[in-house]
C-alpha cells in the first residue's frame, strides 16, 4: 500500500501563493497538493522527474480526481508551477523537493524490497525438502521441543548410528540468479520465463550494458506501461525486451551525436592532389 507524507513545514508561502492565485481556501489548495503526490507516487521518479509527461497529463490526472470541483484544471497546473510546486527541468516536469518530501516513503519502500530479497535468498539456500518439514512441524499438535531436547535426540541418535552423516544429507543448492537481475525482474511489468529472461540479461551483459542501464529501461517501460494502463498480454515478454535486436534502447536517454570527424568536410579539399598545374 502506497502512502504519502505531510509535513507542516508545507503551510508557508508557496502554499499560501497556491490558494490566492487559484482564490480558493487553504483546504482546496492542500487537497491538490496531496493528489499530485499521491499521482507522484506511481509516475514520479525519486529524485520528483516526471518521465515522459507534459502538462496535459496532470490536467487530465486533476480534473478526474477533483470530481465536482469548479476550478479549471488547466489553471491548476499553471499556479502550481508558478507557486513552486512544480517546475520544468532539461528531463521534463518535475516535482519541486519530491525527495525531501517523500523521503519516509522510499525509506520504507527499500526497506520492503531488501527484505523480499533477503527472504528469497533464504529461501533459495535450503536444502530440498526443508520447507515442507518446517511447515509439518508448524503444523503439528505436539508440543515444539526445545533446543536442548532436540540436541539431546540427536545425540542420542548419532550413538544408536542411526544419524546422517555430512555426506548423506544434501547440500544447499547455489542462488541460480545475481541480485541485480532480482532486482531488474522484480521491477519488470511482466513475469515470464525467468529462465531464458536471465540468460538475455547476461548476454546484454556481455555486450558492454551495465546492470544500471537496464535496470533504468525497465523502470521506464513499466511507467509507460502503468501511464496507458496496458493489458498484460501486450506487455513484452522480458526475454523479449532483452533480446538481441534490444528494444530496450528505447527507455533509455538517447546517446549524444559523436563529434565530427576531424578529417571530414570542411577540414580539407578532398580533392587537393587531382588540382591542375597552373
Amino acid at each position: 500500500m502506497a502512502w504519502i507524507s505531510v509535513h507542516e513545514s508545507v503551510d508557508g508561502p508557496k502554499l499560501r501563493k497556491l490558494y490566492k492565485q487559484l482564490g480558493c481556501s487553504k483546504f482546496e489548495a492542500l487537497g491538490i497538493l496531496n493528489f499530485l503526490w499521491f499521482w507522484g507516487l506511481m509516475n514520479a521518479e525519486k529524485d520528483g522527474l516526471i518521465l515522459y509527461a507534459d502538462k496535459s497529463d496532470i490536467e487530465r490526472y486533476l480534473y478526474g480526481a477533483g470530481s465536482g470541483c469548479k476550478l479549471d484544471a488547466g489553471k491548476v497546473v499553471d499556479a502550481l508551477f508558478d507557486s513552486g510546486w512544480l517546475e520544468w527541468s532539461p528531463m521534463g516536469i518535475c516535482i519541486h523537493d519530491w525527495v525531501m518530501w517523500q523521503d519516509q516513503w522510499y525509506k520504507a519502500k527499500e526497506a520492503r524490497e531488501k527484505d523480499a530479497r533477503r527472504k528469497r535468498e533464504s529461501r533459495r539456500s535450503r536444502p530440498p525438502g526443508q520447507e515442507e518439514q518446517a511447515s509439518t512441524d508448524k503444523n503439528a499438535d505436539s508440543p515444539v521441543d526445545s533446543p536442548q531436547d532436540t540436541g539431546q535426540e540427536a545425540a542420542e541418535e548419532a550413538q544408536e548410528g542411526d544419524a546422517p552423516t555430512s555426506e548423506d544429507r544434501p547440500k544447499p543448492e547455489p542462488a541460480k540468479y545475481t541480485t541485480d537481475f532480482e532486482t531488474f525482474w522484480d521491477t519488470y511489468p511482466r513475469k515470464a520465463d525467468k529462465g531464458m529472461a536471465y540468460k538475455k540479461y547476461k548476454a546484454r551483459l556481455n555486450d558492454g550494458y551495465s546492470p544500471a542501464e537496464l535496470l533504468e529501461a525497465a523502470k521506464n517501460y513499466a511507467l509507460q506501461c502503468r501511464r496507458q494502463n496496458t493489458e498484460k498480454q501486450y506487455i513484452k515478454h522480458p526475454k523479449t525486451f532483452l533480446g538481441d535486436s534490444t528494444p530496450f534502447l528505447d527507455y533509455l536517454p538517447k546517446q549524444k551525436e559523436p563529434p565530427p570527424d576531424p578529417g571530414g568536410p570542411g577540414r580539407s579539399n578532398p580533392f587537393a592532389e587531382y588540382k591542375e598545374d597552373e
